[in-house]
């Protein structure tokens, strides 16, 4: 039976990053992966509080000579075109924190994996992990590869599984919906589609409707990612499948009917539902869940692959302290990598929940804000989970204020129809 330092369940952003990070203090570490690389991901925009992980473990140099978009901004707009505020990452953040990358995943993911690999980390590609038993010493893993069921053992398990979670559902882990109604997300690649002006040609696109919203995501000179996310019970009134649907809501509102007028899709349309979920314990003695296999919210905001890579790389740290230590980790270790991991998913949660309320949303939409609020609010949708005590007082500040719109209308209120009631009036007229 081989035996390893660290075995990693998954080989995507998460598993990856651990892996590296593993790998390059001299662990001896293998990645199985169910599928092979280069393949088809959803996640394709980055955020910038998750550059520090990349350059840490020494991949951010080959990200940057790669042909992927910087990215510079993000801009939030509604669907009747009649409101739009863009965030400049530059203007209120330090230079190193002023860009990042969309990213189509499969050239992504596959150059993390391979980074991985050159850190010293052995990586099995189409291999399917049938089942795990975790001890006191470790764990033992059972695969298939080809034709072959092996049995493996390790010190460490990490399950970076994504949305499969794998070992949160086999270990019956307790599990929160967080409260927010289920989602249903339509998605494929298109070209043709209307950019912005440069410098603003690379930043994601948010068009915000009355049951749902849109992104629009530039992955290089020609394609362009586009999804339609709305709650499933949304979805299954319209009575439409899921193409037919995305075609009518993009036909139905001015804002993403011009961005798509000569729009061609060059993919497959695709499909998830129900993804939200948070897993209330991460850690246990030897094993320990990274990214989405620890829980998923919501794709607005971009928050997914930037705590997949946060969570690898605290992961690998807790590893590395552990074996310095001699000892698996402490009743006390395991709380606090669920309690940091918790964190900075809350972080989003709240931001994520803001922008699915109206009168939230209408704060954040404010075209000309205080500075020091626009401060804090760019700061939240760069990702940042750390805040210092007068970011969390400004955040504050701004929560309080959306709260406070619901009964008194601080700032001006916004009109989501398909066909705003100004202009509606002038065709009357």
């Amino acid at each position: 039976m081989s035996l390893y330092d660290v075995i990693i369940i998954g080989g995507g952003p998460g598993g990856s990053t651990a892996g590296s990070a593993l790998a390059q203090q001299g662990k001896k570490v293998l990645i199985l992966e169910r599928e092979k690389f280069p393949r088809f991901h959803v996640g394709e925009s980055l955020i910038p509080f998750g550059n520090e992980e990349l350059r840490a473990i020494g991949v951010w140099d080959r990200l940057t000579k790669s042909s992927f978009v910087p990215k510079l901004g993000a801009e939030f707009v509604l669907g009747n075109s009649t409101a739009g505020i863009q965030i400049v990452f530059g203007k209120h953040l330090p230079p190193h924190y002023a860009q990042t990358f969309q990213v189509e995943r499969s050239k992504f993911d596959d150059i993390l994996l391979d980074h991985a690999a050159s850190c010293g980390c052995e990586v099995w590609q189409e291999t399917l992990v049938q089942s795990f038993e975790v001890n006191d010493d470790g764990a033992k893993i059972v695969c298939k590869r080809g034709d072959q069921t092996i049995e493996l053992q390790s010190r460490w398990l990490l399950d970076a599984s994504g949305r499969d979670a794998f070992m949160g559902k086999r270990m019956d882990l307790p599990k929160d919906d967080l409260g927010m109604p289920k989602k249903f997300a339509t998605f494929a690649h298109f070209k043709g589609v209307k950019r912005n002006d440069p410098p603003a040609d690379g930043y994601i696109t948010i068009v915000r409707l009355d049951f749902g919203w849109f992104w629009m995501i530039p992955l290089d000179d020609v394609k362009t990612s586009i999804g339609l996310v709305q709650t499933l019970e949304h979805y299954k009134s319209t009575g439409l499948k899921p193409d037919e649907c995305f075609e009518k809501v993009v036909a139905s509102y001015p804002e993403i009917r011009r961005r798509m007028e000569s729009a061609e899709r060059v993919g497959e349309y695709r499909v998830v539902s129900d993804y939200t979920y948070r897993y209330e314990v991460n850690a246990g003695n030897r094993w320990l869940l990274i990214g989405d296999a620890a829980g998923f919210i919501d794709p607005i905001f971009s928050s997914g692959v930037m705590l997949s890579i946060k969570s690898g790389y605290l992961a690998a740290s807790k590893v590395i302290a552990a074996d310095k230590a001699g000892t698996a980790l402490s009743l006390d270790e395991q709380k606090r990598y669920t309690k940091k991991v918790g964190q900075m998913s809350k972080v989003f949660l709240r931001m994520i929940k803001m922008f699915y309320d109206r009168n939230g949303f209408e704060v954040f939409m404010t075209p000309a804000p205080d500075p020091q609020m626009e401060w804090a609010v760019f700061n939240l949708v760069a990702g940042n989970t750390d805040f210092s005590w007068w970011l969390h007082f400004k955040v504050k500040m701004f929560y309080a204020i959306c709260a406070i719109q619901k009964y008194f209308p601080i700032v001006p209120r916004l009109d989501y129809s398909e066909r705003p009631a100004v202009q509606q009036a002038q065709v009357t007229a």
